[in-house]
């Protein structure tokens, strides 16, 4: 890789350099990733402080694959997304689902599938509370830290999870006056603004913290067609913290967050053609491959009073070639509209020094209203485009007691949760239209309930030697009233944004014609055994076996009609789904081995860490495209125009590895990696020809790798300090939604002027995507069933002058 080879040469440029500036080498800080304590002008190799196990700890001495950055290393890192995230922690990924509604999180070679009420396999706490899979995507500002944990959830933490856990943890108030303003300016019209503010009210007792985000942007994708430019920006996110400690041992922190988002969505560009799909059907052929000439179809000329012109799938792929991949096509205007907000509250009272009680309590609401350009062309009749409504709220309360025995030889946690995700009083639903100008929707009013109690403990049998053991009961319970509306709503209205909403909503679900009302319980015990060796005190190895459970579900609506139950069909073939109407929970069991280390390096010192792992996932789910089965328009047809089926075994393996040098103070040049490895050891596949699948494989790359270099130059500009940071990401090739997403490398890098004349004000340049890559990110799931192949291409050259003010 070009960019590797540029990479490495500046850092052992930098190396050389540096090597003759420095002479001495103090020792390093510690950076606290959940105190936000990181100091943005120190130059040692610091520790990083985490909550993987929920109590405050080096990263290093954690039994367990974690990654954490400081809220000062999301900033000089130029992370302003979520799915940023994906190029400094490999193995990690982020692909938009629902019209980019949502953020399917992909960790260790499992996701969610593409449609459905399923939760991800890695679940995103915002301010310790889970959030909702359409609430998910979220800006990330004002940040104390964010971390990942790899792996099964939940007996430490409050909702199961089977592939990990990222903690979005906001900066908290402190006593102290402060705040920060910052402002960007870059390419493609982007203005960001950004400022908080820390307000001490009673002395030691009472502090107030607010923040706010603002940011613009235009779309990178030029659209053809209806709507309006899309890959846009355009979002607002307010937040309000409150801390009161009115005793010694007694805290309390409230977060209140805001978040609107109204903007055109993510692109959907057509790049190939499957072959096949319900495009090349012989009584389509006139509206979708006219130069095919059969009984159905004249030919591409119109016939007055009786076709319109016709239309050609190939000739429109050739188009679009011409156009390039920054051009879309689009039958439909786009929108992508979100609002969020939420409370959390987190209590902690010392009962005793080793008794710590800790209750959080989560309040959040989901409003999604998205249009999206599925099929990814503007043919006269349309192919297939996906309208939702979807307004949830949720209410969850979490409740430990923890800390340590024996002489602090033995750590506890126990801890009950509970969790209520239901609709919100307003219409929801989807409509997928294909091969028509209008479509009704499928709602589907679902209430989840879910139930858990854990424990976990740890003992030191030596000061040197310690064993863990937790374990976790779940019990869930799923309702949900689903139903077809009876009337067809044209494009006009589905994109309106003061209309289009379903006809049917919860109040009159349970007596709407055709209505049903479904129920599922599910419950699983889960359960982590782990064993640690501190080797010496810069050396650590563990090994850890754990169970991880994802609940089930349901496909709606009530599987009733004669195109669902094997009985006459018109207008599809038909077939029996009344056995897949229930999913089945998925289970993950796996064994991770690792050690953690550092040693020393010239003047500095080395961190080289591996962690190795092998994962039996069963009872996967899949999801299968239904549009060729049963027609959308009928009073059962599958909501998304898809079910989830359960269909097989896997066995996936992997390892990731963390390589940090740093020869001198200042210099660090930190090379990470992943590799998965997935395998279909068992599969049952539903017996009915016309369901439409992707193949059931890896949504993980096989290797992902980054290589950064931070140097923080020995020279001070009028007394500041000059940060330089570049890092290069390569992902290698995967699979997802009938399409192979191609590898890609990219590189960014951003220069930074801190402090300068000690005043607070900093300058900074960035740019990410130096060399102007063109890649693809995702897929569209339902695009591959119809025989289209659509991508969405990530970001271009990116670039942007940052001017900030500390006080």
């Amino acid at each position: 890789m070009n960019t590797y080879k540029f990479l490495s040469g500046l850092a052992v440029a930098a190396i050389s350099f540096a090597t003759s500036a420095h002479a001495q080498v103090p020792p390093p800080a510690k950076i606290d990733a959940t105190a936000g304590s990181a100091v943005k002008d120190d130059t040692g190799l610091a520790d990083i402080i985490v909550t993987a196990n929920r109590r405050e700890e080096n990263a290093q001495d954690v039994p367990v694959s974690v990654v954490a950055f400081s809220g000062a290393a999301l900033e000089e890192r130029s992370i302003t997304r979520l799915g940023d995230l994906t190029r400094i922690t490999p193995g990690l990924r982020f692909a938009p689902q629902g019209g980019g509604a949502a953020l399917n999180v992909v960790l260790r070679g499992l996701q969610r599938t593409a449609s459905g009420n399923a939760p991800n396999a890695v679940i995103t706490y915002f301010a310790d509370v889970p959030l909702y899979f359409s609430g998910s995507n979220i800006t990330p500002f004002d940040m104390r830290s964010v971390q990942v944990l790899k792996g099964p959830q939940g007996t430490l933490f409050g909702r199961n999870a089977i592939g990990g856990a990222i903690i979005l943890t906001p900066e908290a108030p402190n006593y102290d006056f402060g705040g920060y303003v910052r402002g960007t300016y870059g390419n493609y019209d982007t203005k960001i603004g950004e400022g908080a503010i820390n307000l001490p009210i009673i002395r030691d007792k009472v502090a107030l913290r607010v923040a706010g985000h603002i940011a613009r942007r235009d779309g990178y994708t030029k659209v053809i067609g209806k709507g309006g430019n899309p890959d846009d920006v355009h979002t607002n996110a307010f937040r309000a913290s409150l801390l009161v400690e009115p005793a010694e041992g007694f805290r309390n922190n409230t977060v209140f967050d805001y978040y609107l988002a109204d903007e055109v969505g993510p692109s959907s560009v057509l790049v190939g053609l499957t072959g096949g799909g319900a495009i090349r059907l012989p009584q389509l052929a006139h509206f979708f491959d006219c130069n095919t000439v059969n009984a159905f179809n004249p030919g591409c000329a119109a016939i007055p009073g009786v076709l319109p012109p016709g239309f050609d799938i190939d000739d429109q792929l050739a188009r679009q070639k011409a156009a390039g991949k920054r051009t879309a096509y689009s039958d439909v205007v786009q929108n992508l509209y979100r609002r969020q907000l939420g409370v959390s509250n987190k209590t902690e009272i010392d009962v005793t020094d080793g008794l710590t009680l800790r209750n959080i309590f989560g309040y959040r609401e989901t409003g999604i209203r998205t249009s999206f350009n599925v099929d990814a062309v503007d043919s006269p009749l349309p192919l297939i485009n996906g309208f939702t409504r979807d307004s949830q709220k949720q209410v969850s309360d979490e409740f430990h007691a923890f800390g340590n025995l024996l002489n602090n030889r033995l750590e506890y946690l126990v801890g009950l949760f509970y969790i209520k995700e239901s609709p919100n009083g307003k219409g929801s639903g989807t409509n997928f239209v294909a091969f028509a100008p209008a479509g009704r929707y499928t709602v589907a009013y679902q209430t989840v309930i879910n139930k858990a109690a854990f424990a976990q403990v740890s003992y030191k049998v030596t000061d040197a030697f310690k064993l863990t053991g937790g374990i976790r009961y779940n019990d869930t319970k799923v309702t949900g009233c689903s139903a077809v509306t009876p009337e067809s709503y044209p494009f006009a209205v589905l994109t309106d944004p003061k209309a289009g909403e379903p006809s049917i909503l919860q109040s009159n679900c349970p007596s709407a014609v055709n209505s049903s009302t479904i129920t599922a319980k599910q419950h699983a015990w889960t359960y982590n055994i782990a064993v640690d060796w501190q080797v010496s005190d810069d050396m650590l190895v563990y090994a850890t076996h754990r169970k991880g459970f994802r609940e089930g579900g349901l496909n709606y609506p009530l599987f009733n009609s004669p195109c669902t139950t094997g009985g006459a069909c018109v207008g599809a073939p038909g077939a029996d789904l009344r056995p897949y109407q229930t999913i089945q929970p998925e289970i993950v069991k796996d064994v991770e081995i690792g050690f953690k280390s550092e040693f020393p390096l010239g003047e500095g010192k080395a961190r080289f860490n591996l962690a190795l792992f092998q994962t039996w996932y069963t009872n996967g789910v899949l999801g299968f495209n239904t549009s060729g089965v049963v027609p959308t328009g009928d009073s059962a047809a599958p909501q998304f125009s898809a079910i989830n089926i359960n269909v097989g075994d896997y066995e996936i393996k992997g390892l990731e590895a963390e390589l940090t040098l740093q020869p001198v103070r200042g210099l660090s040049w930190t090379n990470t990696a992943a590799y998965t490895d997935s395998k279909l050891v068992k599969a049952t596949l539903p017996n009915i020809p016309q369901l439409s699948t992707a193949l059931p494989l890896s949504a993980s790359p096989k290797w992902a790798v980054t290589s950064a270099v931070r140097w923080v130059m020995p020279i001070h500009p009028l007394d500041g300090n000059v940060t330089f940071n570049a890092d290069i990401y390569h992902q290698s090739s995967f699979y997802v939604t009938g399409d192979t997403i191609p590898r890609f490398t990219v590189a960014n890098t951003r220069l930074e002027w801190s402090n300068i004349s000690t005043s607070g004000l900093s300058a900074a340049f960035y740019m990410r995507n130096v060399f102007n890559k063109t890649y693809s990110i995702a897929g569209v799931a339902a695009a591959s069933a119809i025989g289209v192949i659509t991508r969405n291409y990530a970001e271009p050259r990116m670039y942007g002058l940052e001017l900030g003010y500390k006080f």
